[in-house]
């Protein structure tokens, strides 16, 4: 476990193992970066996916927290990938390619002189909804902690497949936790936006809707809250592997 207080970008070189699952999942990464050294990360993973890192199979986005209560980290790279034996077999070769290792290391340097790192964790996608737009680029990340997760998401069925839900913009993720440490929740949703506007215009939509009020009495009943995160993405290197899992 030294190796993940040692390497900011863990997303990219997942180096756990026991945790395979049958379909997408993601990495995080969270960290502290001052505002002056933030295009140093940028430069850096452009420089990397530009290299060895390019055969990633997946996506890696870097996000700014927009607002996170007491989170002090203020950006956040999230990794997908189509499965945990290709996120791991990734990693074995950068591992046993001294060209690409050389290459890594340089990326590791940046990230090691410029970032405190916060936290990591794994998840999984359980089910997706809506439209999966890889422009979309503002998220709320919703943590909670399910009792139930197969009502849960039949809950999120009934709700997408409603006259409202129906016209909702944009996508949907739930996700379950695979690592997160104590304390973390069970269970993440995601909803991606095109902007910050279009998110508003949607929640100031759903005051006082019917449709929207059965939904979140039924998780309520299921679930605890623990908050939620805004994050707006600053650049994406890579396909997601979930374009084209989402369901109304």
């Amino acid at each position: 476990m030294t190796i993940l207080r040692t390497l900011p970008l863990y997303v990219a070189l997942s180096l756990l193992t026991g945790l395979a699952h049958g379909g997408p999942g993601w990495d995080v990464t969270s960290f502290a970066v001052s505002p002056q050294n933030a295009p140093k990360l940028v430069a850096a993973i452009d420089a990397w996916m530009a290299g060895a890192g390019g055969s990633y199979p997946g996506q890696v986005a870097l996000y700014a927290n927009e607002a996170d209560g007491n989170d002090p980290a203020t950006h956040t790279i999230i990794a997908t990938f189509p499965s945990a034996a290709a996120n791991e077999a990734y990693g074995r070769q950068i591992q046993e390619d001294e060209k690409k290792s050389a290459e890594w290391a340089k990326l590791m340097t940046v990230f090691t002189e410029n970032t405190t790192l916060v936290q990591t964790t794994r998840g999984t996608f359980v089910k997706s909804w809506g439209d999966v737009d890889p422009a979309d680029s503002v998220w709320m990340h919703h943590m909670i902690t399910v009792r139930d997760p197969g009502a849960l998401v039949a809950a999120f069925d009934r709700w997408m497949n409603s006259a409202t839900g129906r016209k909702a913009p944009g996508q949907v993720h739930l996700s379950g936790v695979v690592a997160g440490g104590l304390g973390s929740p069970s269970h993440v949703v995601s909803i991606g936006y095109a902007s910050q506007a279009e998110a508003e215009q949607w929640q100031d939509s759903l005051a006082g809707n019917g449709d929207y009020a059965t939904f979140l009495a039924a998780v309520q009943q299921i679930s605890d809250y623990h908050g939620a995160n805004l994050a707006v993405r600053v650049k994406a290197w890579g396909t997601s592997p979930i374009a084209q899992t989402a369901s109304r």
